[in-house]
């Protein structure tokens, strides 16, 4: 096992993380060598993917950080069900093209979303209609408590919008692989603009994951241009008398019912509460045609985005009552 000194800049789409402590894990028994290390040694365990939805402080000296073993993808069909389990460390984008490639319906419209398929249950991603939890079955996680490898299902993982299990215990489970059931039946979602539009075509797996696509490359920044972790803060949930409240003060203000309540546009709320669309204070900044995305123009700090995110949050606060939520996580 080898650990090196890495900048943990490297490691975030936000470019932004001082040095820490790495391994890069090239077999099972590396990565467990590297967590019993991590124990000896009273250092927190922080598991790698690209970072895109991650940043980190500059004193990392309480963390060892892994990178997993390469993983792959496994297909077994069911009638017309096929369950997929796949390496943590795939690609997300990369395990949507496959299924779109082999007919496979029920993530279409989480294309393009950046990231690890080990992140997606932590975050429970989700687009255009479509959230992780629906189609997922389980996952095989290292218990870091324990030391045993153990089996979780969607039940346990205690999915909701945008959040999970994972986010109140952190650090205690490393996720190895996940299970998703899949369809080979059509079964297109096209509820969200702009993808209503395709409702009268019957579109096709391809077509449907062309047109997200072409979207998120529209309103996102490139990351690798513009470094950014996507939508910074969480769509707000609110009851029925908040958002009659709200609608008589705000007319303009938009809303979604969902089965948790009423969900605000975050980006909505950023743009004409806090006037903050495209604003930028020294080297951070919101993209100007995305409000919700945060953007490192420079060599900006953890602290200086926190800093730049508390103001939004803070004129939001103040003039709605709302509290956003970070959706970004900051390690260290």
């Amino acid at each position: 096992m080898d650990i090196k000194l890495a900048s943990l800049k490297d490691y975030s789409s936000l470019r932004i993380g001082g040095e820490g402590k790495l391994v890069e894990a090239t077999t099972p028994a590396e990565f467990k060598e590297a967590i019993m290390h991590a124990k000896t040694e009273g250092l927190r365990v922080h598991i790698l993917g690209e970072g895109t939805n991650s940043y980190f402080g500059e004193d990392l000296t309480d963390f060892l950080f892994i990178k997993l073993p390469k993983g792959g993808m496994e297909f077994r069909e069911e009638g017309d069900d096929v369950y997929v389990k796949v390496g943590a460390n795939v690609m997300w984008d990369d395990l949507v093209q496959v299924c779109v490639t082999r007919g496979l319906w029920g993530i279409e419209n989480l294309s393009s979303i950046p990231g690890t398929v080990g992140a997606a249950p932590v975050q429970n991603i989700g687009a255009y209609g479509v959230e992780l939890a629906e189609v997922f079955v389980s996952l095989d996680a290292l218990d870091l408590i324990t030391m045993e490898m153990v089996t979780l299902t969607r039940e346990a993982c205690q999915f909701g919008y945008r959040d999970s299990l994972f986010k109140y215990q952190k650090g205690r489970y490393v996720i190895v692989c996940i299970t998703l059931k899949l369809s080979t039946l059509p079964t297109p979602v096209l509820t969200y603009k702009p993808l209503d539009a395709l409702q009268a075509t019957k579109p096709s797996l391809v077509q449907i994951r062309e047109a997200v696509i072409a979207v998120r490359t529209k309103k996102l920044p490139n990351y690798h241009e513009h470094p950014n972790a996507g939508s910074f803060f969480k769509n707000p949930i609110v009851d029925l008398e908040t958002s009659e409240m709200l609608k008589e003060k705000f007319p303009e203000m938009s809303f979604i019912q969902t089965l948790q309540g009423f969900k605000i546009p975050a980006a909505w709320l950023v743009e004409h509460i806090a006037q903050m669309k495209g604003v930028k204070q020294g080297n951070v900044g919101t993209w100007p045609h995305q409000p919700l995305v945060i953007v490192n123009y420079g060599n900006t700090t953890a602290d200086e985005l926190d800093a730049f995110a508390g103001e939004i949050r803070r004129k939001i606060g103040e003039r709605t009552g709302i509290v956003l939520e970070q959706e970004v996580n900051r390690i260290g």
